[in-house]
C-alpha cells in the first residue's frame, strides 16, 4: 500500500494505492476496473455497428452437459476448445457466409451451484450483416459436433439449452438489462462481458467471486468454500476471459491494439480521487467483498456521502 484511495475513472470506481495483479477472474480490485474497459470498448463497437440499419447483432450462449463430480479444470477448457474447433470448421464458414456473420466477440462465464456443481459456458455475441436470423439447429449441430470430436464419451448437449440464440439488438433481452435496478443495471456489452457482477440462473448458483462472501462461506462452510475457490483460481489461472473476432476493433473504428489486462490496469491509476482511506478502511474493504462492492457502487451512483457513512460505520469497531 501506498496511500490507498477510492478514484473514479470513466464513471468507474475502484481502489488505487495498492498494487494490483490485473487478473480479470479472481480479484475484487481488478476485475471490475478490466471487465468494464472491456464493456466500454464492446459498447462502442456495439454503437457503430448498429447504427447502420441493415446490421443485426445476435447472442449466443454455448453450454455442454456436465455433472456435479466435474472438475473446472476439466470442463473450461472443454467448452473453450469447442469453441474454436467449431468457429475454425468449414461448416462454420459456410454458416457465416450464409448469415453474413462478420464479426464475434466470445466471453466466458463461470458459475457455481450444489445441484449441478461448476457450469462454465460461453456467450457469443455475433455481428450480422443483415436482418435474416441465423439458424439454431445448425448451430446446435456444429456445437454437438465439435464436442463430440473433443470428448466423444461426453453426453451430447441439449437441443432445448446446448444453444441459447436470441437477438441482441431492439429486443425484450435488450430491453431487459437496460430495465434493471441501478446496483444490477447492463446493457448487452455488460452481459457479454461483465460475468463478475451476474448470478446464476439457479436459485441455488453463484457466481465464483461470491465464494469470498461471508453468508456464502457460513452456508457452504470455510473448509468447502475455499476448496472451490482454490479450484477456481488455478483453472482460470492465465485463461482469456474475452476474445474479439480478428479486425473487428479495426472495423469500428477502436484506436489501437487491444489493450491487455495489464495495461488497462496501469492507464487505470489516472483516476479521479474521490475518498482517501485509513488503513482499517482499505483492510475491511480488501475482507468483505460485498461492502466492497456496495460502496464503490454507491460512489458510482454519486451517492459519496453514502459510501463514506458506510465506510465510516464498518471500521468504528477497529477504531474503537
Amino acid at each position: 500500500m501506498t496511500g490507498t484511495s477510492i478514484r473514479l475513472h470513466d464513471g468507474k470506481a475502484y481502489i488505487a494505492g495498492s498494487e494490483h495483479c490485473a487478473n480479470p477472474w479472481c480479484c475484487p480490485i481488478c476485475t471490475p476496473i478490466i471487465r468494464s474497459r472491456r464493456a466500454r470498448d464492446l459498447r462502442t463497437a456495439i454503437e457503430r455497428w448498429t447504427a447502420i440499419e441493415e446490421h443485426g447483432l445476435w447472442f449466443v450462449t454455448l453450454t455442454v452437459p456436465h455433472v456435479k463430480s466435474d472438475s473446472l479444470d476439466e470442463l473450461l477448457p472443454l467448452v473453450s476448445t469447442a469453441w474454436s474447433r467449431m468457429r475454425g470448421s468449414q461448416a462454420w464458414r459456410r454458416y457465416a457466409r450464409d448469415y453474413a456473420i462478420e464479426h464475434y466477440v466470445r466471453a466466458a462465464e463461470i458459475t457455481w451451484s450444489a445441484q449441478h456443481g461448476w457450469h462454465p459456458h460461453l456467450h457469443i455475441l455475433l455481428f450480422v450483416a443483415g436482418r435474416t436470423a441465423p439458424d439454431r439447429k445448425r448451430i446446435t449441430e456444429m456445437w454437438a459436433d465439435s464436442l463430440h470430436a473433443i470428448a466423444p464419451g461426453r453426453k451430447a448437449p441439449s437441443k432445448r439449452h446446448g444453444v441459447l440464440l436470441e437477438e441482441a439488438n431492439g429486443s425484450p433481452i435488450l430491453a431487459a438489462y437496460l430495465a434493471k435496478t441501478p446496483d444490477k443495471r447492463r446493457d448487452i456489452a455488460s452481459e457479454v462481458v461483465r460475468g463478475d457482477r451476474k448470478q446464476s440462473r439457479n436459485d441455488d448458483g453463484i457466481n465464483p467471486l461470491q465464494l469470498l462472501d461471508d453468508d456464502v462461506q457460513a452456508r457452504l462452510g470455510p473448509d468447502k468454500a475455499q476448496r472451490l475457490w482454490c479450484e477456481y483460481v488455478d483453472a482460470t489461472y492465465r485463461k482469456r476471459s474475452i476474445t474479439w473476432s480478428r479486425n473487428l476493433r479495426q472495423a469500428m473504428g477502436i484506436d489501437g491494439d487491444e489493450p491487455t489486462d495489464e495495461q488497462i490496469i496501469q492507464r487505470s491509476v489516472h483516476g479521479i480521487p474521490v475518498i482517501d482511506l485509513t488503513t482499517e478502511a482499505y483492510r475491511m474493504l480488501r475482507t468483505t467483498p460485498s461492502i466492497h462492492a456496495y460502496v464503490l457502487q454507491r460512489i458510482e451512483d454519486g451517492e459519496i456521502p453514502v459510501a463514506l457513512q458506510v465506510i465510516d460505520e464498518c471500521t468504528a469497531p477497529a477504531r474503537n
